[in-house]
């Protein structure tokens, strides 16, 4: 079934090439401009829809802004990630959409920005996707840049070449703004939460019986696809050994569709624990910068933590590590190289998901203790 849709993607994918192939010679007059930072005022940005991939965008907007000090730059995302976004110092303001926003809808509320004159649009899009793309068009800015793949870049007057290779997805989605010489040395990831969510998550804490003084250790079991997570009765070994040891206290954390696996660790472990299921993002950003340690597989919330400061410990199964590997120092990543990796793929095509279960429990205790010792050291 898998190689079914492979090739239904790769036929519809070629059927739209050929046909952007002959928009792309009908309006290659469009895209002769070269662009003038001096006049650039007012930029538009298309964001991507990932948490993970929020925060990566970091740079990205920090060129934008380290380049073009006086710009207005407004971004146009999906809401889920809007208390991200708002806190983002390069960004002066978010305009969302719904999730369930149809196409149709988007495409208006676009048409209706588009009243704002932008001088530059960009679409931080990195895949294949047309939507993007189809924003920076209807926004009418004078300049419009972003990844030229699978020929969607006849909608830009400013087309990037997509370099294939294992680069960070932090310098892949830079890379879209330094064609255009918004450039920063500074690729760091630095972000904070409010401050009403820092009081909602000390409230939280607080009445959950949690102490000033007490380690707090978070716990985030999801991701993306079933080949990035770890198993559930794995970590709940862990939870409770940190329990027991260092009077931890556990709080697992999950999203919208990580009921399960929370409740699956919570019927595992022997020991209690906090659940910080679904809240807002903005609160989470929070509930991370209280935490002294996250322990996860390859997500957004590890990306989050590493904006933060907050010390890591996570796997990495089949995904590409020179593309995803947490930022900054201090991160402790568990991946065992096999032959089959890295494969990328969302389900094992051997059945056996060998890359997660060869990471042992003990693995992880070792891991885990290693940046304990280091926190403890620290608040001496």
């Amino acid at each position: 079934m898998r190689k079914i849709r492979s090739a239904i993607k790769r036929l519809y994918l070629a059927l739209r090439s050929f046909k952007f192939f002959f928009f792309s010679a009908l309006t290659s007059f469009m895209r002769r401009k070269q662009f003038n930072k001096e006049s650039t005022r007012s930029v538009f940005v298309i964001s991507l829809k990932r948490v993970g991939d929020a925060v990566l965008s970091i740079p990205a907007f920090r060129a934008i802004k380290e380049n073009l000090p006086k710009s207005q730059v407004t971004v146009f995302a999906d809401s889920y990630i809007k208390d991200i976004l708002d806190r983002i110092s390069y960004i002066d303001s978010v305009v969302p959409y719904s999730k369930r926003s149809t196409f149709l809808k988007k495409a208006k509320l676009v048409r209706k920005l588009s009243y704002n004159s932008f001088d530059l649009a960009v679409d931080l899009t990195c895949d294949y996707t047309f939507e993007g793309a189809l924003w920076t068009w209807l926004s009418r800015a004078k300049y419009r840049v972003g990844y030229n793949i699978w020929k969607r870049g006849f909608l830009f007057n400013l087309p990037v070449k997509h370099e294939k290779g294992p680069v960070h997805a932090i310098d892949e989605i830079s890379d879209i703004v330094k064609s255009i010489g918004l450039e920063t040395k500074d690729k760091t990831l630095k972000i904070n939460p409010s401050n009403e969510a820092r009081d909602t998550v000390k409230k939280f804490l607080r009445e959950k019986g949690v102490k000033d003084r007490g380690l707090i250790i978070g716990i985030h079991p999801g991701g993306y696809y079933p080949t990035q997570r770890w198993l559930s009765e794995r970590f709940a070994e862990v939870a409770d050994h940190l329990a027991e040891k260092h009077s931890a206290h556990i709080v697992l954390i999950g999203g919208s569709n990580e009921e399960g696996i929370i409740n699956q660790i919570k019927i595992h472990m022997t020991h209690p624990s906090i659940v910080f299921l679904n809240q807002p993002l903005g609160d989470l950003l929070a509930l991370l910068q209280s935490c002294h340690l996250l322990i996860c597989n390859n997500s957004g919330p590890l990306h989050m933590a590493t904006a933060l400061g907050t010390p890591t410990v996570s796997t990495m199964g089949p995904t590409i590590p020179e593309r995803w590997w947490p930022q900054g120092e201090g991160h402790i990543v568990l991946r065992k190289d096999l032959p089959c990796m890295p494969c990328n793929e969302g389900r094992c095509r051997l059945k056996t998901l060998d890359c997660m279960k060869l990471i042992t429990v003990e693995n992880m205790i070792e891991a885990v203790e290693i940046q304990i010792s280091k926190v403890k050291k620290t608040e001496k």
